[in-house]
């Protein structure tokens, strides 16, 4: 009997765990596709759209009036002198102080063309010096290049570490122009980089 009694054991055991398989199978094919295959309802109400038939004649257009608009005020425009002052005969001394102002603040603007020009030129070399994300960094050796009489630039250079600002020497007409300024750039104890074209 004792091995009846185990045999029925391991029966009820077989059945439980048939069960329980038959149960988690019923539960796998038919609840969870319910669950994970909801479809989103609609966004908002159906649009209907109606297209006219090409027989049914010409499209008429509805042409709204312009709207109305009030006049333009030029009162700052009017106020404006547009006949240069009257010079004034009592300032004569003050004549010669202008000339040397306007002479310097023309020199800039035809240093910063020719560095245009030169920069717009297919024939432009520069001497690569180096990359900085502080400003001050960059200022020191833009002083120290001037004063060397070395002419510089800047380009902002956008990388994975952050912005960085590039330093370089020139632009200069010519190869060999650039490999002198390396040369002195050398001299000063700086690392200048490879001269390249623009």
């Amino acid at each position: 009997m004792a091995e009846s009694e185990e045999a029925l054991q391991l029966k009820r055991r077989a059945r439980r765990r048939l069960v329980g398989a038959v149960a988690l199978v019923t539960f796998v094919v038919i609840i969870l596709p319910l669950v994970l295959d909801k479809e989103p309802g609609p966004a908002g109400p159906p649009l209907s759209v109606q297209i006219p038939n090409q027989e049914s004649g010409g499209f008429n257009t509805r042409v709204a009036p312009p709207a109305a608009r009030a006049p333009e005020k030029k009162a700052g425009i009017a106020s404006v002198n547009t006949e240069p002052p009257a010079p004034k005969a009592a300032a004569p001394t003050t004549k010669a102080e202008p000339a040397p102002v306007r002479e310097a603040a023309k020199v800039p603007e035809k240093t910063d063309e020719l560095r245009a020009q030169a920069a717009l030129s297919d024939q432009a070399w520069v001497v690569t010096l180096d990359a900085f994300s502080d400003k001050k960094n960059v200022k020191q050796l833009r002083t120290k290049l001037s004063a060397a009489g070395v002419k510089s630039y800047t380009e902002p250079v956008k990388t994975s570490k952050g912005e960085l600002t590039r330093v370089r020497a020139g632009p200069f007409a010519s190869k060999e122009a650039a490999e002198r300024a390396r040369a002195k750039l050398e001299a000063m104890g700086l690392k200048p980089g490879a001269v390249a074209s623009r």
